[in-house]
This record gives structure tokens, C-alpha cells and sequence, in this order.
């Protein structure tokens, strides 16, 4: 599933990683049911590396923050999609950034995190 998201900002970075000294490659999206998901930054080649995940290409807001723009599951092959949307891929020019989410467990719990992070009215996260 690939999905244009509405500008989605992350909530704060986790504390714990930051107080460790891994410094901001963790970030939190809250999705439409007040849920938080926790992605990880990765470069865009390492990308396709990844396995069943949910990733979201953003870019950095004021702030310092996130703003999410287009949100994707990667197969167990790697591959992005399976449907691209006319949007995708994203148009080039701003800096950008892929993160990915590691714990969604099923093929249809990947979908249901991009539908919650997708199908949001534009608000700022909390």
C-alpha cells in the first residue's frame, strides 16, 4: 500500500535513545487512533534492505520535527507497494528522509499502520 500522507508532524523523539547518545534517529508518528509508532531513520538505499516493514518518507519541519509526506509497507521481497499511487514516488527537491517501522507484525497489521497514519484530518501532532 503506498498513501500520500497529509503533513504529518512526529511527535518528540523518544528520550531514552537521546539520553543513550543515539541522538534523533528515533521518532514517533501518532497515527488517527492516538496510537504512537516508533520509526527508525535509514538511508533511501538502504531501504529496500528491509523486510516487512512500514516506512514514510519525510521531511524536516521547524523545529526540528518531522513532517511525514508519503507512508509505504515493503514486502517480504522488498518491494515498495504493491499498488503505487499516482503520487508516488514522491517529487524530488526538499531534503528528505525514509524511516521505517519494525513492529507491525502481519502483512495486514503494516496495512493498519498506514491507514491509521494516513487517513488523518491535518492536525499537529501531540
Amino acid at each position: 500500500m503506498v498513501a500520500v500522507v497529509p503533513p504529518l508532524l512526529s511527535d518528540r523523539p523518544p528520550e531514552i535513545p537521546q539520553k543513550a547518545g543515539l541522538g534523533d534517529r528515533f521518532h514517533y508518528f501518532r497515527g488517527r487512533s492516538g496510537r504512537r509508532y516508533l520509526f527508525t531513520v535509514v538511508s533511501g538505499e538502504t531501504l529496500t534492505d528491509f523486510r516487512n516493514v512500514v516506512a514514510i518518507l519525510a521531511e524536516v519541519a521547524p523545529a526540528g520535527r518531522l513532517a511525514a509526506r508519503a507512508a509505504v509497507t515493503v514486502d517480504a521481497l522488498g518491494r515498495i507497494g504493491p499498488a503505487p499511487d499516482p503520487a508516488w514516488p514522491p517529487a524530488q527537491g526538499q531534503p528528505t528522509l525514509w524511516l521505517v517501522h519494525l513492529l507491525a507484525a502481519s502483512d495486514a497489521e503494516r496495512h493498519a499502520v498506514v491507514a491509521d497514519l494516513t487517513t488523518l484530518p491535518m492536525r499537529l501532532a501531540a
